[in-house]
């Protein structure tokens, strides 16, 4: 299906949620320690599920970064998979 845009400042918490579940799950995955900080965008797609395409702020020690997380999930089979997590290296902070 299409993606459609989720506003990052409605303060959705499953959105967050999510977002902070990528930091997470990245964090385990490349033992490293990214701090989540902001929720900077949002998309959802319905595939066999809900892709959710999250743009994430983190703080790696004291350097900003900014990573696309995609997150799979599948509320009926109680599913959260973290299927991607990209450093976007050109992205210039809005402050």
């Amino acid at each position: 299906g299409t993606s459609r845009d989720v506003d990052p400042n409605a303060n959705d918490l499953q959105v967050e949620s999510l977002a902070r579940f990528a930091v997470d799950e990245h964090n385990k995955k490349e033992n490293v320690s990214l701090e989540y900080r902001r929720l900077i965008g949002a998309k959802t797609q319905v595939v066999a599920g809900t892709m959710h395409h999250l743009t994430v702020e983190v703080a790696d020690g004291e350097t900003k970064k900014v990573y696309e997380a995609k997150v799979l999930e599948k509320a009926w089979e109680n599913l959260k998979k973290l299927e991607d997590f990209t450093h976007l290296r050109m992205f210039s902070f809005i402050t």
